[in-house]
């Protein structure tokens, strides 16, 4: 993927599903953290794999680094390295880390990013002693290739193949950089956004506000803000895992080893954080949907426009379109997500 989250703030007040979604490896992360191995130095490193603007990743920043402490002294140096893409908002990232006030930051405790792709290696072999990665892998590296629509489940046959394989092939170079990165007896925590059902028929549970995104912009090519080949052209390249997909690098008994994998349906966070289950008005949820789509995905969906109409589309059609049909349809949840949890271990 070359696109990173919207920035300027954006993110962390519009990433709340996703801040719901990390609470499920909480528990697991502070295990991880209780037994991690010493780095280089006597440190111990923990790595955020695809922290975005920092917000959802101060809980589990601060899990890791006070479980850390209780195991080895309260004075125990950790150094906390946040990882992203090169366009990512990393100005937010560090003013989040200093102001914050759930902020992880302690005496002994150091901050750093690195801002590449995490299916290389980021860091030295034999430097991580834990690892953290929230809803972050079910993005590729790139477009495997041209869809019917713009989200994986509009593939073809031929389609859907291609994108398996790099599904594939992006989830095993993920491994293989963690596997050099990691030290012996390490552990690596990752919650992310998992596929419903099996095979071509598969599903991410957004299908539903995809299909309305897809109308609106028809509905902008109809009025002439955009031009039919530039909606052809728009992809999102996210792909949705399946167990057997999550489990087949491990088959090869290399050097990690997945010590466990569960799934957690969640449904639809926004619609209970935003009071609509309870019969709360006035709602927002309409527009709290659409600022979460608009954040998350539509940086990868209008990344091919001119910069200087990228903000007036995604307007267009998440804050006006997207919000506005939600309004007009019943009061119900849009969303049906479902979450892979897992530790993976390096063999020590």
């Amino acid at each position: 993927m070359s696109t990173a989250m919207e920035g300027g703030g954006r993110y962390n007040a519009n990433a709340s599903a996703q801040a719901a979604s990390s609470v499920f490896g909480l528990d697991l992360l502070r295990e991880a953290a209780a037994a991690a191995p010493l780095g280089p130095a006597g440190v111990v490193t923990v790595v955020d794999y695809g922290s975005s603007e920092g917000r959802n990743s101060l809980a589990p920043m601060s899990a890791a680094v006070e479980t850390v402490r209780r195991v080895r002294g309260e004075h125990q140096p950790v150094w906390v390295c946040h990882t992203d893409l090169p366009g990512n908002d990393f100005g937010s990232l560090f003013h989040t880390v200093a102001d914050d006030p759930d902020t992880y930051r302690r005496p002994g405790v150091y901050t750093a990013a690195v801002g590449r792709s995490f299916y290389e290696q980021l860091l030295p072999e034999g430097w991580v002693g834990v690892g953290w990665s929230s809803i972050a892998v079910h993005w590729l590296s790139a477009v495997p290739g041209r869809l019917d629509g713009f989200w994986f489940s509009s593939a073809s046959a031929e389609q859907y193949t291609a994108w398996a394989r790099a599904g594939a092939a992006d989830w095993s170079a993920f491994l293989a950089a963690r596997a050099a990165e990691m030290l012996p007896g390490a552990r690596l925590v990752i919650v992310v956004g998992a596929a419903h059902g099996e095979g071509p028929t598969r599903r991410s549970g957004a299908e539903r506000a995809m299909d309305e995104v897809a109308r609106g912009l028809q509905e902008l090519v109809g009025r002439g803000v955009l031009g039919e080949e530039e909606r052809d052209a728009m992809t999102i390249p996210a792909w949705y895992r399946t167990a057997a997909e999550w489990r087949a690098p491990f088959d090869d008994g290399g050097d990690l080893v997945l010590e466990q994998l569960e799934f957690v349906d969640i449904g639809d966070p926004l619609w209970r954080q935003t009071g609509e289950s309870r019969g709360e008005q006035p709602s927002t949820y309409p527009a709290t949907v659409a600022a979460a789509l608009r954040v998350s995905f539509g940086p990868s969906l209008l990344q091919e426009l001119d910069p200087d109409r990228r903000a007036t589309v995604a307007t267009e059609l998440f804050d006006r379109h997207l919000a506005g049909a939600i309004a007009t349809e019943r009061p119900e949840p849009w969303f049906d997500w479902r979450l892979a949890v897992m530790v993976v271990a390096k063999r020590g």
